[in-house]
């Protein structure tokens, strides 16, 4: 029986902003609404670039100092976009002007990528009612053949004017990825025997064919919350998953299920690659509903092709198809939200070597007789 092992590795995604935002006089001068705009790294905040040519959306709400606690729209879900100005770049709404206002301050919630319909469930719904404390992505569907990276960002509060945070001027927009990644690496445990059998190498040669993973949850539900801080200047607030029914950052997920299936044909090395490198659909930086592994649920399936060459010179081919169960390999308990999970299939092609089981049959008795 031919063997092979799934390896999983787990990392915290890397997400900052490196375009400069630096002599935006007239910008600055004009008091127009800007952002300074990252992606969230869990062991250093920010470190990855928010691509320039993906818009996002935001909303902010208005409190006049005048009337403490009441927060009122002030921007409605408008498409932010990288603008550059006298050879300047910076982050600002797409078709409207939007300035400071002269007293109170402004409460900022941004989403991307930005949608048009307000009411598309991948943005994220705003509760009024405890003052935006609570946002909400309800029964958000993950397109399997073009999964696109969700994400929320931090609550900006008790902003008043731009500020430089990360090498941008602006509202500070640190996102958070709503769901999870993975990664899908292949390689052969070896592909000869020279080391245990000098004098009798045996050699193989492995071809990954096709891999599916199937009985995916892709539709689910997530709320965060988090708490006002109003009275404490400018700042920033995070958002926290309100799921308990699990230890883990999932989201909760209904009955829908879907499948991926990557399909080329890649011979292995012994140093591992992803699987469809080089094609335009490797299996990298796919993105999932972040989820619980179940027992029975979440599968994998690997079919692969090794030819075997003997000491002799014989030569054969055989086909396999293996299947195996994400919840199998509890290095990775869950796919949770704004992890970069990859996976290494890892096959031995060797298998079991060949061994003997020796018995002898046991001498028939057998009487003659000579007559004389």
């Amino acid at each position: 029986m031919k063997k092979f092992f799934l390896l999983a590795a787990v990392v915290g995604v890397a997400l900052t902003s490196c375009v400069k935002n630096e002599g935006l006089a007239t910008v600055a001068d004009q008091n127009e609404i800007t952002f300074e705009v990252a992606k969230f790294k869990a062991s250093s905040r920010a470190e990855v670039a928010f691509p320039t040519d993906i818009p996002f959306g935001t909303y902010a709400y208005y409190e006049n100092s005048l009337t403490p606690g009441s927060h009122s729209p002030y921007i409605q879900n408008a498409e932010i976009i990288y603008k550059v100005a006298d050879g300047n770049g910076y982050w600002a709404a797409n078709g409207e002007t939007y300035f400071w206002p002269t007293q109170g301050h402004l409460d900022f919630i941004s989403y991307a990528p930005y949608n048009e319909d307000a009411n598309s469930p991948a943005v994220p719904k705003i509760s009024d009612a405890d003052v935006q404390q609570t946002i909400k992505y309800e029964t958000f569907k993950v397109d399997a053949a073009n999964p696109v990276d969700l994400l929320y960002s931090d609550k900006a509060m008790q902003q008043t004017a731009n500020t430089v945070h990360y090498g941008f001027t602006g509202v500070p927009t640190l996102f958070h990825h709503a769901l999870a990644k993975l990664n899908i690496m292949v390689k052969a445990f070896r592909l000869d025997n020279r080391n245990e059998s000098p004098e009798a190498v045996t050699s193989w040669n492995v071809v990954v064919k096709k891999i599916t993973i199937k009985n995916i949850y892709d539709e689910g539900s997530l709320t965060l919350k988090t708490t006002n801080v109003h009275d404490q200047g400018a700042t920033t607030v995070q958002w926290t998953n309100t799921i308990t029914a699990v230890k883990y950052d999932v989201w909760s997920n209904t009955s829908s299920q879907t499948s991926k299936v990557w399909e080329c044909e890649q011979t292995l090395t012994t140093t591992a690659r992803h699987y469809g490198a080089g094609t335009a659909d490797v299996a990298e930086n796919y993105f999932v509903l972040p989820q619980a592994m179940s027992a029975g649920v979440q599968q994998i399936t690997i079919d692969y092709a090794i030819t075997t060459s003997a000491p002799g010179g014989q030569t054969a081919t055989v086909e396999h198809s293996a299947t195996k169960y994400f919840v199998d390999f509890p290095a990775v308990p869950a796919w949770e939200q704004g992890k970069n999970i990859t996976y290494t299939i890892d096959i031995d092609p060797a298998g079991d070597e060949i061994h003997f089981a020796p018995a002898v049959v046991d001498w028939e008795n057998v009487d003659g007789v000579i007559s004389i």
